[in-house]
């Protein structure tokens, strides 16, 4: 199957002698009575018979046909159909306007599904006065989205959003006047695609596409959606993360304060935030994000406090990424700050703050070092580690390496964890005493025994990178 238009429609529509309430034989009905015209899909009329024998039926719900196609066949029809042209038009349209098409004389499609089956158009609705009923605003996907994604709308002065009518690439004409019930010519309208395990994306009409007024034609929006590159559905189920919480998520959650909160850990000066998402199992920044594109689907409140009341979906994303690749927090429904708890020291230097007063918060960068010093040495007694700057050592003044909290890097080798490793992490951009600050360093690490191993000696370079891994594994000691 395929979009019906100008190039085929000859060949794939035919006019049926009765609509949906009888026994159709085409796939367009034109209701004298009633003033409405049907559309007749495959979903609704199987096979039609164009004089050859039944086929197929070509128009189909999911691609759907073009307002010009629809002209046309009227036009077609009614140059062969005296029965049409005793009566007044459905459609006008000029090929000169892109989507400049109307339903005129008080006619228009007999359903909302009639309505949704039409591609790449807006319209207007003209009563018989010349006045005009209602207006429908085009929307047509331009970028990747893909065929299981439900994309969705609404209008920056509603509350409910509204899926599209078909998963997919949009292609689809929005109600935006109705001269009985709404009017939102004027406000911007918000189009977004949300789907766990993607990146979220949200286009605005005014801010996107400098449209001022929706009106009865049709746009192209380049809403975009690709694999996340950390939110995965497999290791971390939307189940687990947000239907029923468990491990990392179970107390999880987001909140506005009434008193905003003060940090004064980052590199920079303090921050003052109102938003916290609070992360009181120790989740790493991964499992905190994944949180937040579930939050971001939600068609509930995700503020768990009594400040206000915050629908997921409504509101913008929570985050976003930097020029240089870091998360940078941000409020999806006002301006303020967005703070999280407990992030790992190994995942701090990817994340980055957005405060109350929309100044940028970072820590300090950490290097997570490890340096794999072997079984042998940790099981001799008498073995230690040292790590030195490179600059001083074999001198009579060599400066001891300090970690981000000011301990010099050195002690038994019976002392480091399980693995056989000495850990620590390195302030990479605020470290004075090896140099200049936010400059790799060259280093020299020992590790040593004493009737177990032998001296190991391994010169290293400390680099702005999030982990260096090392191997400085000494020898066993064979002296009788």
């Amino acid at each position: 199957m395929a979009i019906i238009d100008l190039s085929n429609y000859t060949t794939t529509l035919k006019q049926s002698s009765e609509g949906r309430t009888g026994t159709p034989d085409g796939n367009i009905y034109f209701d004298i009575a009633n003033g409405t015209i049907e559309f007749l899909p495959y979903e609704e009329v199987e096979q039609i018979d164009f004089g050859n024998g039944l086929v197929d039926n070509p128009l189909t719900r999911q691609d759907g046909i073009k307002f010009e196609a629809i002209y046309a066949f009227e036009n077609q029809e009614r140059n062969t159909d005296e029965e049409l042209r005793k009566h007044d038009r459905w459609t006008l349209g000029s090929f000169k306007a892109s989507g400049a098409y109307r339903f005129v004389n008080g006619r228009t499609p007999a359903t909302e599904t009639d309505r949704k089956i039409i591609r790449n158009s807006g319209w207007i609705e003209y009563a018989l006065d010349k006045t005009i009923n209602k207006i429908y605003f085009g929307n047509k996907g331009l970028s990747n989205i893909y065929p299981e994604s439900l994309p969705y709308y609404h209008f920056s002065t509603t509350t409910n959003a509204i899926d599209f009518s078909k998963p997919g690439q949009i292609n689809e004409a929005i109600l935006v006047y109705d001269k009985d019930t709404v009017d939102n010519r004027f406000n911007s309208e918000i189009i977004s695609i949300r789907t766990y395990g993607m990146i979220h994306d949200r286009k605005y009409t005014d801010i996107d596409l400098g449209i001022d007024e929706l009106g009865g034609y049709s746009v192209g929006i380049a809403l975009n959606e690709y694999p996340h590159p950390t939110t995965n559905p497999e290791t971390m189920p939307y189940s687990d993360v947000w239907e029923s919480p468990t491990g990392v998520w179970e107390t999880m959650r987001l909140e506005k304060l009434s008193d905003p909160l003060i940090v004064n850990e980052f590199a920079e000066d303090e921050g003052t935030f109102s938003w916290i998402l609070y992360n009181d199992n120790n989740a790493t920044l991964d499992e905190c994000i994944a949180w937040l594109d579930a939050a971001s689907m939600s068609a509930t409140d995700i503020d768990s406090g009594d400040e206000t009341n915050t629908i997921g979906r409504i509101a913008d994303t929570w985050y976003y990424y930097g020029d240089d690749g870091n998360i940078i927090t941000r409020s999806g429904t006002d301006n303020l700050g967005v703070y999280i708890t407990n992030i790992p020291l190994e995942d701090r230097g990817r994340i980055k703050f957005t405060s109350d007063d929309k100044s940028i918060k970072s820590y300090e960068f950490l290097v997570n070092i490890i340096i794999n010093i072997g079984e042998d040495a940790k099981n001799d007694t008498n073995a230690w580690y040292q790590l030195f700057s490179a600059v001083n050592f074999n001198t009579n003044n060599p400066i001891t390496v300090k970690d981000n909290l000011g301990n010099d890097v050195k002690g038994l080798a019976s002392s480091v964890n399980e693995n056989n490793q000495v850990v620590f992490f390195f302030p990479y951009d605020t470290d004075t005493i090896l140099g200049e600050p936010g400059t790799d360093k060259d280093c020299v690490f020992l590790c040593e025994g004493d009737g177990g191993v032998t001296q190991a000696k391994l010169t290293l370079t400390i680099t702005r990178t999030k982990t260096l891994i090392f191997n400085c594994i000494p020898a066993i000691e064979n002296n009788e």
